[in-house]
């Protein structure tokens, strides 16, 4: 469940458009994602995709677009961060829904909706009822060793995180890190009280 402005430009928007917040061990770099219009640079998308994506780097992000059914992407990754943004266009190059998630898993914070006039349609909290939250995760993963990856990844097994809801209808985290060559560990964590709920080691088949 990513607009092209002149370089020097565009780096510095985007620095401002994160912050900083700390849990008991690190600063954290998280995007800032805010309610207004904006559009896609079709133009530029087409003078320099190739079989219909494009890719932007710098020393502090990655960036991705390609096309869509509904119109085109864009995502951004900060180097330094557990975070990536998400930007989607409509075919007439304006925005249908932005907002942030973990490099590989779920949602976070608030997450906007547009029509195709541009116009605001809605919000959603996804982090709501997850008192629980992704700086806690996040923290947890430190103290019991899992890596969470930072940026952009090409290739190679990516810690995952999401969120889920168990058969009670409880909310959870679901962390599915590699332990060994061959085998991953599945841990569910309660969304609110960070308690674990289970873990489960299975087979990673790399193909």
């Amino acid at each position: 469940m990513k607009k092209y402005i002149a370089p020097l430009i565009l780096l510095i928007l985007l620095v401002q458009g994160c912050r900083s917040q700390k849990n008991k061990n690190q600063e954290i770099m998280v995007p800032e994602v805010n309610n207004q219009f904006e559009k896609f640079d079709i133009e530029t998308f087409n003078a320099e995709s190739i079989r219909g994506k494009r890719i932007e780097t710098s020393a502090e992000f990655y960036i991705e677009e390609d096309t869509q059914s509904f119109g085109y992407a864009r995502q951004i990754f900060p180097h330094q961060s557990y975070f990536s943004v998400l930007k989607l266009y409509y075919k007439n190059s304006f925005i249908k829904e932005k907002g942030f998630s973990f490099n590989n898993g779920s949602e976070i914070g608030e997450w906007y909706t547009f029509d195709e006039s541009g116009k605001l349609t809605g919000s959603t909290n996804t982090d709501e009822n997850y008192a629980f939250g992704y700086l806690q995760l996040i923290e947890y993963c430190e103290q019991h060793k899992i890596n969470l990856q930072k940026g952009h990844a090409d290739s190679g097994f990516q810690t995952s995180v999401y969120k889920e809801k168990d058969e009670k209808g409880t909310n959870i985290w679901v962390i599915t890190h590699q332990i060994a060559g061959d085998r991953l560990e599945r841990i569910t964590l309660d969304g609110g009280t960070g308690k674990v709920l289970e873990t489960e080691a299975i087979e990673f088949i790399n193909h």
